[in-house]
């Protein structure tokens, strides 16, 4: 019997590009455009937020969609708050789970299921916990409410093993988390900068710009 190739394992994805989109389900063509530049481009992950009526919905069916015609990439959730909606995830085809927050039962639901697991924290004592309950990389959120730079900086001075990801970050602020030490970067609205996000080519722009200064390339 001959078995399927599996997409790339999410986190070494992420270690190689750097960048984890994350967009809104509701529109097909949003996430259809996304899907197309991030293949272009050498970026095998997308992160379908939970946010909205309806968004659960058409993350699901987002997932089995690009199972099919973007076997590639590792499609992931986001905005998961708890193991029963990360449980609802992981059955619909999800390869990553992402938190605003750090839940060790969301973490171990994850690690049941072979899914890996990007939760939130704010803060070292956060980060320690997120680790601690199986994260390989820590999402730092909010990142935009802090000096982003100086906490990486502060944090990898005492924890150089941590691997942290600001998310929701702009072109232009990539550079210094680069030079802080970030292990990677949640993109999206931001990166867009009012470009078209039903356009591949243009979301592939900012998607090239983005890994130019983010020193990630193609997997």
């Amino acid at each position: 019997m001959t078995t399927a190739p599996r997409t790339p394992n999410p986190l070494a994805v992420l270690a190689q590009t750097r960048l984890l989109p994350a967009i809104s389900p509701l529109e097909s063509g949003v996430v259809n455009a996304w899907a197309d530049a991030c293949i272009e481009h050498g970026v095998l992950a997308l992160e379908l937020l939970l946010r909205g009526e309806g968004s659960e919905r058409a993350a699901f069916d987002a997932i089995a969609r690009l199972a099919s015609s973007h076997p590639q990439l590792a499609v992931g959730v986001g905005t998961v708050f708890d193991a029963r909606t990360a449980q609802r995830a992981c059955d619909a085809g999800a390869r990553i789970v992402v938190s605003p927050i750090t839940d060790p039962a969301t973490g171990s639901t994850c690690a049941a299921a072979g899914v890996d697991w990007l939760p939130g924290a704010f803060t070292p004592t956060e980060i320690a916990l997120a680790e601690r309950s199986g994260a390989t990389q820590v999402k730092l959120f909010p990142a935009l409410a802090i000096n982003a730079p100086a906490f990486l900086r502060s944090h990898l001075a005492t924890k150089p093993s941590s691997r942290i990801i600001p998310t929701n970050v702009s072109l232009d602020e990539i550079p210094a988390l680069v030079a802080a030490g970030a292990a990677g970067f949640g993109v999206g609205e931001r990166l867009l900068a009012g470009a078209d996000p039903r356009s591949a080519s243009a979301i592939g722009e900012r998607l090239h710009a983005a890994l130019s200064v983010a020193g990630g390339g193609a997997y």
